[in-house]
């Protein structure tokens, strides 16, 4: 039995489910009375179930964007439940709960919440034959932007102002699909339903560490010293996340893995320059071979060269060891310091991922990690990104990616995620997509990586 939670706005919903059914579903307004009607509700749902609490077997609670003091509500009493009756968690974003109650319009859904006198909190979703996507990341915008950024029929829902539907309508005309009143209040079984397939994937969240997710978080004043955090408030790092390239961004192994594929490639008799090591830094094992290979290349040879190089790779390593990258271990050490939820997310296999965690000593700094072997599309399609966000718990705009390959550029792009490049095996150039490039870690401070994810740092630095 799930427990899901809402109290991100004015509007606050709870619901009851078991193995996908709906067993009970409460909405009602409660303005700003969260503190004192959320458990009231909450003891009604679970009478009127029949339900005794201790046979909760999850909860599912909605993150924001939206109220802070209705967050701030519900995600306390989600913790004080996960944590006396040691089960899990999972936090879900308003918005995408808000759109998933679309989803089988099999129509791009655009979930709206007023934020502000003139801004509006936006993200966009699709359900496709790939699963439910996330097609424009959370972020603060205005109706103006929305319509201006719309591709073709759209469903829009949420907590728009009636101000805001007539704006779209009258932007949009029939491209703009929007639901009755009814249809626009938010159902907690759409959010119980969607957070449960993450729990019944045993996608769970750390009680302890999870936060609301604002879109607006204080301001951040500039920083005293290089690497110290100084000034930083400690929300903004909880709101913000750094993802990390491994290989070429914390460990240096571009020799190791050159030598590994000009070996095995040499053993079949095909060619493998440092140009082709150059464009497919980065990229995942299978990727790099169907490059070199061509798109004959047969599932079994693609496997056999995989395994080869890997197992080549790893034996230099355990002979030769490795270093860290200039800086990589003072930013990661800055940026722990100050409270920032960090996570790797490299195309290499998670063993190589662990090991060099292990060798380097960061454990301690790595929250979540997330592999190659873990998606479908790598590098530089936004997926491992995206997973690794979702690892975070952090939405992809509040996301800084450190990578030093074009292809991992491009995948931060793609997740909307703010880039570091770091030009130790490209020129800077070729890392120009990033929002800036350093030829060092040793160049940037903790602070400039928080400034960048928040807009206050210029692609110059």
């Amino acid at each position: 039995m799930y427990l899901a939670i809402d109290t991100s706005s004015d509007f606050a919903g709870l619901s009851l489910t078991e193995n996908g059914l709906i067993m009970a579903e409460l909405s009602w307004r409660c303005g700003s009375n969260h503190t004192v009607e959320l458990l009231p509700h909450l003891d009604i749902l679970l009478k009127q179930s029949s339900i005794a609490i201790q046979e909760l077997k999850g909860i599912i609670i909605a993150i924001g964007p939206g109220s802070f003091n209705g967050l701030r509500v519900g995600l306390g009493t989600a913790k004080g439940l996960a944590f006396s009756l040691g089960i899990p968690i999972v936090g879900v974003n308003t918005l995408e709960a808000a759109a998933y109650q679309h989803a089988e319009c099999g129509l791009p859904v655009c979930a709206i919440f007023k934020a502000g006198k003139c801004d509006a909190a936006s993200a966009s979703y699709q359900q496709t034959d790939q699963g439910w996507q996330c097609l424009v990341p959370c972020r603060l915008t205005t109706i103006e932007q929305i319509c201006a950024s719309t591709r073709g029929k759209t469903v829009f829902c949420g907590e728009p102002t009636i101000p805001m539907l007539e704006q779209i309508r009258n932007t949009l005309g029939t491209e703009a699909v929007i639901p009755s009143m009814a249809g626009l209040l938010r159902r907690p079984g759409f959010l119980a339903e969607l957070g449960g397939k993450w729990l019944a994937d045993a996608e769970y969240d750390d009680p302890a560490t999870l936060q609301p997710f604002y879109l607006r978080p204080p301001h951040i004043s500039p920083p005293k010293s290089k690497g110290s955090g100084a000034n930083v408030q400690p929300e903004v790092c909880r709101a913000t996340g750094v993802i990390w390239d491994m290989d070429g961004t914390i460990v240096d192994t571009a020799s190791k893995h050159y030598d590994a594929w000009k070996t095995v490639f040499s053993r079949r008799g095909v060619a493998f320059s440092r140009a082709d090591f150059t464009k497919s830094f980065g990229l995942r094992n299978d990727d790099i071979i169907r490059e070199i290979l061509g798109p004959g290349a047969r599932p079994e040879e693609i496997s056999s060269i995989s395994t080869e190089k890997t197992e080549l790779f790893r034996e230099a390593v355990r002979r030769e060891g490795v270093n860290p990258m200039p800086g990589a271990i003072e930013l990661l050490t800055a940026l722990h310091a100050i409270g920032v939820p960090m996570a790797v997310a490299s195309s290499a296999p998670v063993c190589n991922i662990e090991t060099f965690i292990k060798m380097l000593s960061i454990g301690p700094f790595i929250s979540a990690v997330a592999s190659g072997e873990e998606v479908t599309r790598g590098k530089p399609a936004p997926d491992i990104f995206m997973l690794a966000a979702r690892k975070l718990n952090i939405e992809p705009a509040c996301c800084a990616v450190i990578e030093d390959a074009v292809g991992g550029i491009s995948a931060a792009a793609g997740a909307g995620m703010r880039s570091i490049g770091v030009a130790a095996n490209h020129t800077k150039k070729n890392l120009e997509l990033a929002d800036i490039v350093v030829d060092s870690l040793a160049e940037l401070s903790a602070n400039d990586v928080i400034n960048l994810v928040h807009g206050k740092l210029s692609k110059s630095k």
